[in-house]
């Protein structure tokens, strides 16, 4: 999804949202968190064509996650409101990512 998102996306800065993040295995899960400090770390990318990117990326998101639409704070500290996917199911079994990154989540 990542190669489809450079297609058909501008990517525009680094951002983080409160919330906390888990390692479901290849991919995380993020859920909303009260805590302002809980950040999870991610990327903001602009849609070329919204409309039919955030058809194939609920599709692509399945049932698992649900977008919506969340408060983002920019590596600028500018804050926007971005469109993010939250983890619905339970996440008894999955380790908590403590850094809030996915990639960096062993360093």
């Amino acid at each position: 999804m990542h190669r489809m998102l450079r297609a058909e996306a501008e990517f525009v800065v680094e951002g983080t949202f409160r919330g906390a993040l888990y390692d479901l295995g290849a991919f995380p899960g993020a859920i909303a968190s009260h805590r302002n400090c809980d950040r999870v770390r991610g990327e903001i990318y602009r849609l070329r064509a919204p409309a039919r990117m955030l058809r194939v990326l609920d599709a692509y998101e399945d049932k698992a996650f649900r977008r919506v639409k969340v408060a983002v704070r920019k590596a600028d500290g500018e804050a926007s409101r971005c469109w993010i996917y939250l983890y619905g199911r339970p996440l008894n079994r999955f380790p908590r990512i403590a850094s809030g990154d996915f990639i960096k989540r062993h360093g």
